[in-house]
């Protein structure tokens, strides 16, 4: 479906394309060339826009739901993903799996670079402890308010800030304080599995609400056959299942988004966890920096930052993580990330050509 939706966009917007259309008949998609397999949508683009990430993109890089999609367009492939792949390594070739691996350490470094900017000031002495909480929270204000989804960022990204910086000072601020770095171990351990559990529960919760939509939707048709016998109808158990109103169908399943958006939403706060544990390790660990004192003054100012990223989400959402959307706002958000994810894709396409 989205390559054909990519082939119509890419004749429309093309005029000399279009006019072939208009007189042939024939498009992007219907012509010898592989112009409709190139025309495709950007992934990137689609879950920017959708969740609204630009804005803390310096804190979470591109988020790993569009790599993942990136990668199984690339599993289609212009032959419609109709190849067969004998080895593995096959497979891994198709999703572009050392590519892959290269995106998300580049991911982890340009975040650990961001953090060691951000907290220069404070580190270097620039800027007095009052000064740069202030900094912190004005900046996770802006981000608030910058967007539908800013507090939701704010509530991911603080949280994990917080749980890497106790864990690297508890083991290494002070020999008297032992016992602080298993507990902010225990603590760093625990947000991941409360996360990992939300998406769990989301997924179940998924499921359970699209079996339920497509139960309410279907019919079970009961097939007669003549009785040897007596001629009368015998009637069998249901065999078949029919959806013979598909305006049902696609309303019920329609209700099933917001929940499906929230599963996405679980994810992300999984990936965003992951990928900052690696990004401040990187930050902490810096092979440039010879003085633990630099690397604790660090890990302190991460520390500072997370917690008011932390506060202010928790100021604007009560700590809610889930939000209850309605699904036309949803749909009408998913079809302009769409539209512009294929407007990028276009402008990559023209570029290469």
């Amino acid at each position: 479906k989205f390559r054909k939706l990519s082939a119509a966009y890419q004749t429309l917007s093309d005029p000399t394309k279009r006019k072939r259309y208009d007189t042939s008949g024939i498009g992007a998609e219907q012509s010898g060339s592989d112009e409709g397999a190139s025309a495709m949508l950007d992934p990137y683009v689609f879950f920017a826009v959708l969740f609204a990430s630009e804005q803390v993109e310096p804190y979470i890089g591109e988020l790993g739901l569009a790599q993942t999609f990136d990668s199984l367009l690339k599993l289609g492939g212009a032959d419609g993903g109709t190849k067969s792949y004998q080895t593995w390594g096959d497979l891994k070739s198709a999703l572009g799996w050392k590519e892959s691996i290269l995106k998300r350490r580049k991911r982890q470094v340009d975040i650990a670079l961001h953090l060691k900017s951000r907290v220069t000031d404070y580190v270097e002495g620039y800027l007095e402890l009052g000064a740069f909480k202030e900094s912190c929270w004005d900046e996770a204000v802006n981000i608030a308010n910058g967007g539908s989804y800013g507090a939701t960022f704010l509530l991911a990204i603080g949280p994990a800030l917080v749980v890497e910086a106790d864990s690297f000072l508890g083991y290494r601020a002070s020999v008297l304080g032992s016992w602080r770095g298993p507990v902010s171990n225990a603590k760093r351990n625990a947000l991941f599995f409360r996360r990992k559990l939300a998406f769990t529960k989301t997924v179940l919760r998924a499921v359970r609400e699209s079996l339920k939509a497509i139960y309410e939707s279907a019919e079970f048709v009961q097939d007669a056959t003549p009785d040897q016998i007596t001629g009368r109808s015998r009637i069998k158990k249901p065999e078949r299942v029919v959806f013979s109103d598909k305006e049902l169908l696609k309303d019920n399943l329609s209700n099933t988004i917001p929940t499906i958006l929230n599963m996405a939403w679980s994810l992300n706060y999984i990936d965003i966890t992951n990928t900052l544990s690696a990004a401040c390790g990187k930050l902490f660990y810096d092979a440039n920096v010879s003085s633990w004192e630099e690397r604790l003054r660090r890990a302190e100012a991460v520390h500072i930052l997370g917690t008011q990223f932390w506060l202010v989400g928790l100021e604007i959402t009560g700590g809610n993580t889930t939000r209850a959307e309605n699904v036309d706002d949803i749909k009408a958000r998913a079809n302009a990330a769409f539209m512009e994810s294929l407007k990028k894709g276009m402008e990559n396409d023209s570029s290469q050509d």
